[in-house]
Parts: structure tokens; sequence; C-alpha cells
């Protein structure tokens, strides 16, 4: 499980998501002359990324459900797809069509959740692009940042584990999205990643998101990082 964290405001998007990558196991038991099936659910890492940016296309894509596909972690399969089928004439509205596409071929029964998110000319103007999606529904991706009538809104969304997230986010008391600055933005999916980590500790239940927290701004200028986990030595 994850937990990931789009905020979208006026002057960039923020992409952030958690690093923990876990794996059910399954193992028969025989009790009593009777087999029994158990199921573990496990840790096998706190370094996944689940954040990637996609630099031909000065896009940002977060992932969650699937962490590993065919016995690799799933951005490294988000690193060939923008090899293999991205060019610099992709926007942000291709590059979601295309990675459905992609996943769909290559990985038919494999459920990926997505948020896709960059910027897209329009009349001389960068308009921005939140989309969610997953490989396993049969649908186009939802722009979730315009209302009905095309005019751009600004919010949050977020999937995985989501529990304690939505405890915090009070539907009455929003945060003024509309005028908050990026460095708030990134500030509060930091708060809302962290708080879950925290919170997980003490409940009695499998803490399904940990580790490092990944976080990726996207502007009319582009992606950048803000804090994202670097390979260390001992």
């Amino acid at each position: 499980m994850s937990l990931v964290v789009t905020v979208y405001a006026p002057g960039g998007i923020v992409m952030a998501a958690d690093s923990r990558m876990s794996v059910l196991r399954s193992e028969e038991r025989e009790e009593d002359n009777n087999k029994i099936k158990l199921q573990h659910q496990l840790v096998l890492s706190d370094n996944a990324y689940k954040v990637v940016e996609l630099r031909k296309v000065g896009v940002g894509i977060s992932l969650y459900d699937a962490g590993i596909i065919n016995n690799q972690p799933v951005d490294s399969h988000v690193h060939r797809f923008e090899e293999e089928a991205l060019t610099a004439d992709d926007d942000v509205l291709t590059t979601a069509d295309k990675f459905l596409d992609y996943f769909g071929s290559n990985f038919p029964k494999v459920g990926v959740g997505f948020h896709l998110a960059g910027y897209r000319q329009e009349d001389r103007t960068s308009v921005p692009y939140v989309l969610v999606g997953h490989t396993l529904r049969e649908q186009e991706p939802k722009r979730v940042n315009s209302s009905d009538d095309g005019r751009i809104q600004y919010g949050i969304t977020r999937a995985g584990d989501t529990q304690v997230a939505n405890r915090l986010i009070d539907p009455k008391q929003l945060p003024l999205f509309n005028a908050m600055p990026v460095q708030d933005a990134v500030d509060y999916s930091l708060h809302l990643i962290r708080t879950t980590i925290d919170t997980m500790r003490f409940e009695p239940r499998f803490p399904s998101v940990g580790g490092p927290i990944d976080v990726l701004v996207v502007t009319p200028d582009g992606v950048r990082w803000v804090q994202r986990k670097e390979l260390t030595g001992g």
C-alpha cells in the first residue's frame, strides 16, 4: 500500500508519496488434518520510488497499488515506458493515454493507480492538468482540477491508504487552495503523509505507509525535486 498526495495551487502542482513497499505472502498450514491458508503482509523495503519525473515531457507521475511487476519495482517500468513510448512532442494528455496503453498491453492484469500532472500550452497560456486513473479501470483518466464548465480549480487529491489523511481533512475547514503559495502546498502534503506515518505507529494495524517522503513540484517552467531520497554508502 502507499499514500500519494497531489496538491494543486495557482503557483504549481505538488506531488508527494511515501516509500514503503509491502507484499502479501501466502502460506498453507495443516491443523487437525485441515489445510489453512494464511496471508501475511510484509514490509519489503522503505526505499521505493513512487513519484517519477518524466523528463521528456515535463510531467510528474505518482504511483500506488502494485509496487512490484514481474519482480521489478514499478518505477523501473515507468522509466522504460518513458524511453520506449514518449517523445518530445507529447504533453500531459497524450502521456496519460500512452501510459494506459503501455501498461494495458504489457501488464493487462496488473493494477497500477496513478496521478499525472503537468502543464499544456493552450492559446499561449500554460494550463495545469491533474489527471487520476487506474490501469484496470475501463475509462479515461479523469481531470480533477477542472470544473464542469472548464474553469481551473485548486485543491487536493489523494490515493492509497487514505484513512488517516481523510481524518485530517475536514471538508468544512479546507485550506484556501486558491490562495495557497507553493511552499504551503509542499508543507501540507508533507504534513498529511508524515502524520499518517506517525499515527500508524500507534494503531493496531499493519503500517502500510512509511519510509522517506519524496516531493516533486510541477510548474509551467518544468519539474523539480523539493526532496528525494538519494543513494548513500555505509
